[in-house]
């Protein structure tokens, strides 16, 4: 089959989206089918559109469907879709009952879709390998790892803020890898590298780069306050990095819901006493380490592959009519 991607705009990073992307392009060219990508439905036809973000791309999706350039719609939903866009217009979820398939990252997404749309969703959890590389930890420090670019959503420099509540006695350092998405966060950070000797902003790494910065790590701090999935949990787990994050449905539907090591969003003085005891504490690092691994088998790739696998033969359960070439396709690759 052919398959096209629509992405939303990157600006030239690499977010989640895009991430996602790569790693389900080479997925699909696995099962044996072509894909392309478009910031547009175009006029080429295919036999699977899929959306990454559905408020985004909403214009799209509904070209596609009204001009019968896609045999099969599917929308992967995003934290910006779940909590915000169709939550604030309820109108926006038209695009998402033209789908045939809805993909959401992580399991408490589904409480967000309306019951009727459910038939149609499915979670398909990200994937992640663990970096082949050899990296020795600084034995003087307690090093943790922010991996997000600046923005509001991601509160990025909730883990700098708490590591200035920290007891003097602290070894911890904080570093953060990520690209500053506006310049008021770039003053931002440089103004909390001068003041805050705890804290480290390495700008935007490249995947190399980023997974030795984790792996130099004892801790990887997810702060959003709100994600659709976190690929960061995944590379996390399977790097053997324990998390701590903000108490949100997505780190609960990845980590489970008694994880210990939650905090509440924006809560600088919780965060700053979930650090310290983990630092301190090595009974309570050690469960967050296991309870890491208990999870851990979510981000397989090979489920992931699955998981897509099972995607397109659901898509492809009823005949609808796909252009690819003038004849109806099926699912088997081509």
């Amino acid at each position: 089959m052919i398959i096209r991607f629509i992405e939303a705009p990157a600006h030239n990073i690499r977010n989640g989206n895009v991430v996602t992307s790569e790693r389900w392009r080479r997925f699909f060219e696995e099962l044996g089918h072509g894909v392309t990508s478009s910031p547009s439905a175009n006029d080429e036809p295919c036999d699977i559109l899929v959306a990454f973000n559905a408020s985004k791309n909403r214009q799209a999706i509904l070209e596609a469907r009204n001009g019968g350039i896609a045999g099969h719609i599917v929308i992967c939903l995003t934290g910006t879709d779940l909590y915000v866009d169709l939550k604030n217009d309820p109108s926006a979820l038209d695009v998402l009952y033209l789908a045939d398939q809805l993909a959401v990252l992580q399991p408490m997404a589904l409480h967000e879709l309306p019951p009727g749309l459910l038939h149609k969703a499915m979670v398909i959890f990200q994937s992640a390998n663990p970096p082949r590389i050899d990296v020795t930890k600084d034995p003087e420090h307690f090093d943790v790892l922010v991996i997000a670019h600046l923005r509001d959503v991601k509160d990025p420099l909730r883990a700098a803020k708490a590591s200035r509540l920290l007891p003097p006695e602290s070894k911890i350092r904080v570093f953060l890898a990520g690209a500053a998405l506006t310049e008021e966060f770039a003053h931002e950070a440089e103004r909390e590298v001068e003041e805050n000797p705890r804290f480290h902003w390495l700008g935007e790494l490249d995947k190399a780069g980023t997974a030795e910065a984790l792996l130099r790590s004892r801790i990887m701090v997810i702060s959003s306050l709100h994600e659709g999935g976190a690929n960061v949990i995944s590379e996390a787990v399977v790097s053997n990095i324990p998390v701590i994050g903000s108490d949100i449905p997505c780190t609960r539907g990845l980590l489970g819901d008694e994880y210990p090591g939650l905090f509440p969003a924006k809560d600088s003085a919780r965060l700053a006493e979930l650090l310290f005891r983990a630092e301190t504490d090595n009974d309570y690092y050690d469960e967050l380490a296991a309870r890491c691994r208990q999870e851990a088998y979510k981000f397989q790739p090979e489920l992931e592959k699955n998981s897509l696998e099972l995607l397109l033969d659901r898509v492809g359960a009823g005949p609808r009519a796909c252009p690819v070439d003038g004849r109806l396709q099926g699912s088997a690759p081509t």
